[in-house]
């Protein structure tokens, strides 16, 4: 099944321009099998006065796309998508997390990577670094990541492909490919291909750590072709 792996919806993420039941409608009709929602998880929503408000809201807004995916026949993945506040440009993406994590975790932009891969090895949550070399930005330290995302969002005209194909090849990290959506130009028909027998957000997460094969669909923003690519861990492969 075709997953993006990385989407957004209005309900939470303030720069998305689309509901979370257009996007979910959205992507059925345009063939993927579900969606990862992965909103915006940055210090710039709350403070301690108003997180417990706003993660409750995040929290509903999670479930609100579960339901709408079983409305739409769409596999929905929950997931997150962090803005480190010691660098504003890295964004991490979490995996397998549900809302005790949320809840007993209220500080995770203020953590550093390897504090935040901590709580995520705690939780059994897998933590990907979102769009490596957007705006200047380079792959972490790979010892504090489970993963690297190839992204397609049409905006930034270069999705690096071979560039995070090698990194993860030389260092066995799993790469995660997603479209990081925000309907802010074309919607792009890009994600992973994952496994049917995956249903829980733990599935997910557990795939993303010990998956020793990933399959993707790149649309790839240079050119806006679509194409396949299958990587091991430790070797990439075109088809």
């Amino acid at each position: 099944m075709l997953i993006d792996l990385h989407a957004h919806t209005s309900g939470i993420s303030k720069c998305c321009k689309i509901s979370a039941e257009e996007n979910i409608r959205l992507a059925k009709r345009l063939g993927f099998d579900g969606l990862a929602i992965t909103n915006h998880y940055t210090s710039q929503y709350f403070d301690s006065k108003t997180y417990g408000d706003w993660i409750e809201n995040y929290i509903n807004e999670w479930q609100f796309c579960v339901k709408l995916g079983k409305k739409y026949g769409l596999r929905i993945f929950c997931g997150i998508e962090v803005t480190m506040n010691e660098d504003d440009r890295l964004h991490m993406l979490i995996y397998g997390a549900d809302s005790d994590f949320l809840l007993n975790n209220p500080c995770l932009c203020d953590m550093s990577l390897p504090q935040l891969y901590g709580v995520c090895r705690k939780n059994s949550c897998a933590l990907v670094q979102a769009h490596p070399f957007r705006n200047g930005t380079a792959v972490q330290d790979t010892g504090y990541l489970d993963g690297i995302e190839i992204n397609c969002h049409p905006l930034y005209k270069n999705s690096f492909y071979e560039e995070i194909l090698k990194i993860a090849g030389d260092t066995g990290l799993a790469v995660t490919a997603g479209c990081d959506y925000h309907a802010d130009s074309y919607r792009a028909y890009g994600g992973t291909f994952l496994p049917d027998t995956l249903t829980t957000d733990s599935d997910l997460a557990e795939y993303i750590v010990s998956a020793n094969r990933f399959e993707f669909q790149i649309h790839d923003p240079t050119d806006r072709k679509i194409f396949r690519i299958e990587y091991s861990r430790g070797q990439a492969l075109k088809s």
